[in-house]
């Protein structure tokens, strides 16, 4: 049929398809198709400007010697090599992401649709099926590979004609027969395989391009011999069970401290009525049937009888605990929990493999070119990898970087390939490169072209605050106390603060943010980029910006001194504190003073004007009386503001807010970057009264966006925790005496405060330590994805709660920005993006979120170790004080206060022996049992009996165990089972215990002088005694001073 439009002529045509749905299901559809002429070839050398009008212009580079276009086959099992940074100028035909969609994975289709987004890569689809001189129908009997053979060569012929042979076209197969049929039908339109185009092209520019084609391709012959996933359960099969509630769908976590025995598959809270059987127990690897950590599974339920328990034993990790043990010998035994639902798996609806982190085994050896061998994942819950390359001998000593392809159903491990090597093991760039990799982070340095969108800030152009902006802004540069209170050193200056008192007799009180929106507009490349991020990482030794630091650490950065842009929240206060109105929008500020949290602390606690001056540079060109006037400014702004937050706090507290505890240990190091010390981070009022002021920041935007936008607002959700997670914790208090209740966030906030032991300060802040780990996880949501009764937050105990308050860090804030704006201002509401666009957004944001998270975490452990690396296990950072908090069968957890360390502690060797620990001595194994209760381990042996209860002090042993797979990790050892009191502790009661004595021989002496003196003077010794006697030692102030010096107390 033919349509006549005024702009062209179209050819309609009806296309008959077999697809899968989202569940995989097979199904039959008819769909209209329009071809015309004028499809965007997205070329900057086209001559017939096709381009014109359509986003895309621009996108395949006229600087490449040529293009290629790939065949279906090869953009399936090759787009890796396209992926690679050398490679430019690619163009996938519409027929080849299909083929790629329906045919391929989820993740393969994802992949591709990245690779295009990047506009680095010059990458494009182009739509050969709408292409009215490109398509080709399928002829009768034509089989559906030949027909997608012919589709791309003809693709790539009407490319080289339409930009009428300006460049040459290379069509990539590994198909003989298209090569033999194609290779010479049109000149200067090249048909090879694919290991020819790279020797042709690539073979001088990068030889690990030849290294990936020989990995991929082993993969691919690999997948060819054998059929991968016969065992699972047909689709329609898997559906039906899923329907009826026979098979339950979830992720599969594996236990990174017992890889090979346990795995749990969480299912949503609706499918399961107790809360106790939210999780799944997969026991052991062929229950687990080739999935992989992460990867989306259907399970069956075993029969109750056969249902197992969770491991209730500490199990040591080593290079061999993934490895995989096919054979049905697991055995249920004492050191199994209660039991709990089990399952085996019976089909996997998404694999979630990813890029992973390896290492050749030590004594690894390939006796031919590309020969299979297996390496060790970094992460232990990643089975050992088979993978073909020619590198071993060279790479033997690199963390490398492979990827899972297959698991054919009658081999022991998984297949894959070999993409680059990370650098040698050990260093400490190889190891933060696979902290990165690990968590999925991409920080690649920012591109020419992100650059030149941002703005010019140099001496010869400086940056300024723009006419137009002065118009439609609230300036509040001359008429607001403006000032920062930050960790020292921080140069991503997000917020900052005002207070004032009105003529009213209100308070106000202002939070100004850096108004990031502003120069980073929605989908120009830096907002892609930002986007793609999501977070700034910040790891213990580095940052990764999410923003170009020319906006990170300048034009955004709110320092003081320097004019900038903000998006304000100023709230007017009553003499209660109460809110009687707020105020939203766009302003331009410039802050006074950037302080730190030590300074704003001693601001508070009232330093001395000499000490404040010194730390504040601001003041250091002030004297006299104006200098006295800027500080009792700034003193009473702080004071101020510390008032407020208390107020806002309290009335949080009162509602149900949680206070948590986390411990921080900062690392401190050198300029070379070794660590030269771990200490805990001093908790300080100052802290609370900034987090608090931005908590009512974020309540308040909350509350308007999600007015204004009522179903696509980005707000932050805090779930109900899950019962069972409070047990420890539960157990904890018990032991003291305690009871937690937890059936709301008021009741646990309330039981925590009381769970004070007055003999041991660490008691409350482990427990609040142990609701934290209790907690869910908050995630961001968009508010037309749930319904409104679970919009809340938990922990802070709010009912409406976002993230507004650090743009420069987070792209969430920056999406929340954009809402605010169009809700204040009436701005264009196009560019806020609909519910489903932003569900996605927020799954992204909070998949990036965590893996920040977990980096951090990791980054952290690494520095640790570093810290102990090369020190006497007997040197007194090594031995410390440590905490039970946690029984298993053959030992304990612990917590090191010192250092914030948690970790196992054996009571149990492998070999069956128990410890015995005795004063001054190294502890002895023997032989003998342990018998754990409720809240106790007690160990048995020749020696008697020694009892381990929940809470009590041991002191343990740190040292360094080391890993050329894994991660480096310390190991815990018991020393005594009583507190360990460090040399600086013992030299401080040394002082006291002699001063005691001291004071006990004096007032012995005394006495016994008085004494001989009342036997002479008789009945006249008292009366004499008060009207001529010195003032006692005990109660002379001179004597008083005398003592705190001589045991060298300290007074404040």
């Amino acid at each position: 049929m033919v349509i006549e439009n005024k702009a062209e002529v179209l050819d309609k045509d009806n296309r008959y398809l077999r697809l899968k749905n989202s569940q995989g299901k097979s199904v039959s559809i008819v769909r209209e198709v329009y071809r015309r002429e004028n499809i965007p070839c997205q070329s900057s050398l086209c001559l017939e400007d096709c381009n014109v009008g359509t986003d895309d212009f621009d996108l395949l580079p006229s600087n490449v010697t040529h293009y290629i276009i790939p065949d279906c086959q090869v953009a399936r099992e090759y787009l890796e090599v396209f992926e690679a940074p050398e490679i430019h100028g690619i163009i996938f035909t519409q027929t080849a992401e299909h083929c790629i969609q329906y045919e391929g994975s989820k993740n393969h289709h994802n992949r591709l649709k990245r690779l295009v987004k990047d506009k680095t890569k010059g990458a494009v689809i182009f739509h050969n099926e709408f292409q009215k001189y490109a398509y080709c129908d399928r002829e009768s009997g034509e089989s559906h590979s030949d027909w997608q053979s012919r589709s791309t060569f003809k693709a790539a012929e009407w490319f080289f004609n339409h930009l009428a042979g300006q460049l040459p076209v290379v069509m990539v197969t590994n198909n003989d027969k298209v090569i033999e049929e194609y290779g010479s039908k049109i000149i200067n339109v090249h048909v090879m395989k694919v290991e020819e185009y790279l020797q042709t092209f690539w073979k001088q520019a990068n030889t690990a391009l030849m290294d990936l084609y020989e990995s991929l391709t082993a993969s691919v012959q690999s997948k060819t011999k054998k059929k991968g996933y016969s065992g699972y359960l047909p689709t329609d099969v898997l559906e039906a069970g899923l329907k009826t509630g026979r098979y339950i769908q979830g992720h599969m976590n594996v236990n990174k401290s017992n890889a090979s025995e346990e795995a749990f598959v969480r299912r949503k809270r609706e499918e399961s009525k107790e809360d106790s059987g939210s999780d799944i127990l997969i026991h052991g690897m062929s229950s687990r049937n080739r999935a992989v950590h992460g990867d989306v599974v259907v399970v069956e339920l075993l029969s109750r009888s056969e249902w197992k328990g969770r491991s209730n034993v500490i199990k040591e990790t080593t290079e061999s605990t993934s490895e995989p043990k096919l054979s049905k010998d697991d055995e249920e035994s004492e050191d199994n929990g209660d039991i709990m639902p089990t399952g085996y798996v019976v089909g996997i609806t998404q694999r979630n493999w990813r890029e992973y982190v390896a290492t050749f085994a030590e004594d690894e050896k390939t006796g031919q070119k590309g020969g299979k061998v297996l390496v060790i994942p970094w992460d232990y819950r990643i089975p050992k990898i088979r993978i073909s390359t020619r590198q071993v001998e060279k790479l033997k000593d690199h963390r490398i970087i492979v990827r899972i392809d297959s698991w054919d159903i009658d081999s022991q491990y998984p297949n894959g390939h070999f993409i680059r090597s990370l650098g040698k093991i050990g260093e400490l760039e190889t190891e933060i490169s696979a902290i990165l990799i690990e968590n999925s982070i991409s920080v690649p340095p920012f591109s020419d072209a992100q650059m030149k969108e941002l703005p010019i800030d140099t001496p010869e152009h400086p940056w300024k605050i723009e006419d137009v902006e002065l118009k439609k802004r609230r300036d509040l540069r001359d008429s607001h106390l403006i000032f920062s209170i930050d960790p020292k050193g921080c140069e991503d200056v997000d917020d900052t603060l005002s207070v004032r008192h009105l003529k009213n007799g209100n308070i106000e009180l202002g939070v100004h943010i850096a108004d990031v929106t502003h120069f980073v507009k929605p989908g120009f490349l830096t907002d892609q980029e930002a986007k793609k991020r999501s977070t700034t990482v910040y790891l213990a030794d580095r940052r990764y910006d999410m923003l170009p630091g020319i906006l990170s650490a300048n034009l955004c950065s709110l320092i003081s001194g320097v004019d900038r842009y903000a998006v304000s929240v100023i709230w007017e206060l009553d003499s209660k504190y109460e809110v009687v109105d707020v105020w939203y929008g766009k302003t331009i500020i410039r802050s006074q003073y950037k302080l730190f949290y030590e300074l704003a602390q001693l601001v508070h606690d009232g330093a001395s004007q000499t000490e404040i001056v010194d730390n504040v540079p601001e003041l250091q060109d002030l004297s006299g009386e104006q200098l006295v006037t800027k500080i009792d400014e700034l003193i009473l702004a702080v004071n101020q503001l510390m008032t407020i937050a208390r107020h806002l706090k309290r009335k949080r507290v009162r509602g149900g807010a949680l206070e948590l505890e986390s411990v921080e240990v900062q690392v401190q190091l050198s300029e070379t970057k070794s660590v030269e010390d771990l200490t805990p981070k001093d908790h300080m009022e100052i802290h609370d009264t900034i987090a608090e002021c931005m908590i009512f920041a974020n309540h308040w935007v909350a509350k308007k966006i999600a007015e204004t936008f009522s179903q696509c607002a980005l707000l932050r959700h805090h779930p109900l925790p899950r019962d069972h997670q409070f047990g420890n914790l539960k157990s904890c208090a018990e032991v003291k005496g305690f009871s937690v209740d937890i059936n709301s966030n008021k009741t646990l906030a309330e039981s925590l405060d009381k769970c004070v032991d007055p003999g041991d300060s660490i008691v409350n802040k482990l427990l609040r330590t142990l609701a934290t780990q209790a907690m869910s996880n908050a995630a961001y949501f968009s508010t037309g994805s749930l319904p409104n009764n679970q919009f809340f937050h938990y922990g802070l105990a709010l009912d409406l709660y976002t993230h507004f308050t650090s743009p420069i860090r987070r792209y969430a804030d920056v999406i929340v920005h954009r809402q605010l704006m169009a809700a204040v201002e009436a701005a264009d509401k196009l560019e806020i993006p609909g519910n489903k666009e932003l569900s996605e957004l927020s799954d992204h944001i909070n998949q990036k979120h965590r893996a920040s998270q977990y980096a951090q975490r990791d980054s952290q452990e690494l520095f640790q170790c570093l810290y102990f690396k090369g020190k006497d296990s007997n040197d007194d950072c090594c031995i410390v004080d440590a905490v039970i908090f946690q029984l298993r069968n053959n030992g304990v957890y612990v917590f090191i206060p010192r250092y914030g360390i948690k970790g196992p502690v054996y009571l149990r060797s492998k070999d069956g022996q128990v410890i015995h620990v005795q004063p001054q001595a190294e502890p002895e194994w023997t032989g003998g049992t342990i018998q754990r209760t409720d809240h106790s381990i007690i160990v048995n042996n020749m020696y008697g009996s020694q009892t381990y209860t929940l809470l009590d002090h041991i002191t343990v042993r740190i040292s360094l165990k080391d890993s050329r797979a894994h991660s480096l990790s310390v190991r815990l050892e018991l020393l005594y089972n009583t507190p360990h009191i460090s040399v600086s502790q013992q030299d401080e009661m040394a002082k006291k215990q002699k001063a005691a004595i001291i004071k006990e021989v004096s007032e012995a002496a005394e006495e016994s002088r008085l004494a001989i003196v009342s036997h002479d003077l008789g009945a006249n010794f008292d009366k004499l005694k008060e009207e001529y006697g010195q003032t006692s030692t005990k109660h002379s102030l001179y004597h008083m001073f005398e003592s705190f010096k001589e045991t060298a107390l300290k007074t404040s």
